[in-house]
């Protein structure tokens, strides 16, 4: 089980070429089960497939395939650490995520919700976004800024909808609204907040939001 140097343990990954391994197909087999969204996994920001060994169990077994003791054994031991999907989205303390390569603006918004009190998480890409959801999957409330660097806020928006469906998005975008509304074509964000924003909306939206969900 790997640690931080806080000693903080984190989850298990399995790259493509490992699980692959395990399963005994090829990389390329493990890559297109990914992209048919059949098989969970995360994006590193060099691209790449990162997937949760209780996942790839969970993937083999629904599909009557056999299952290595060794991924069984990975699978428990992270289990053991993190518990099931259900159990990690409810032990840990709820925090919001704020999504934005300004690190100005995301000190702006950390000041603005303090008094929520609640913690306040931050990414500087989509990339880093998806990362700490995996790492702090309590996280109640995503705030995703729509242009930044690497993986833009849109198709974060889609690996946070496809993850988490639940999960309440405040997209904020100093772009037209109208132009912005055009590029999701899926699933639509709860809200959509223009810059510059108004500390008092924000905290006004982020409290209704984690009200309706009983916090």
């Amino acid at each position: 089980m790997a640690t931080k140097k806080n000693n903080i343990p984190e989850p298990v990954f399995l790259s493509a070429p490992k699980a692959a391994n395990l399963c005994g197909v090829s990389r390329n087999t493990i890559c297109c089960w990914i992209r048919d969204d059949k098989l969970p996994s995360y994006r590193t920001a060099g691209g790449k497939y990162l997937i949760r060994p209780g996942d790839l169990l969970g993937f083999m077994t629904e599909n009557q395939m056999f299952a290595p003791q060794a991924l069984k054994d990975i699978a428990a031991e992270d289990e053991a650490i993190f518990g099931g999907s259900e159990s990690r989205e409810t032990e840990a303390e709820p925090s919001i995520l704020v999504v934005d390569d300004d690190a100005n603006m995301r000190q702006l918004i950390r000041r603005s919700l303090q008094d929520l009190g609640m913690p306040v998480l931050e990414a500087e890409n989509g990339f880093d976004a998806m990362h700490k959801l995996t790492v702090a999957p309590s996280v109640a409330l995503v705030i995703l800024d729509m242009v930044m660097p690497g993986q833009g806020g849109a198709s974060t928006f889609d690996q946070i909808r496809k993850a988490n469906p639940s999960l309440p998005v405040i997209i904020v975008t100093g772009q037209n609204t109208d132009d912005v509304e055009r590029e999701f074509t899926g699933s639509k964000p709860d809200i959509i907040l223009s810059k510059p924003i108004r500390p008092e909306h924000l905290v006004e939206v982020a409290n209704t939001f984690l009200n309706n969900l009983g916090f």
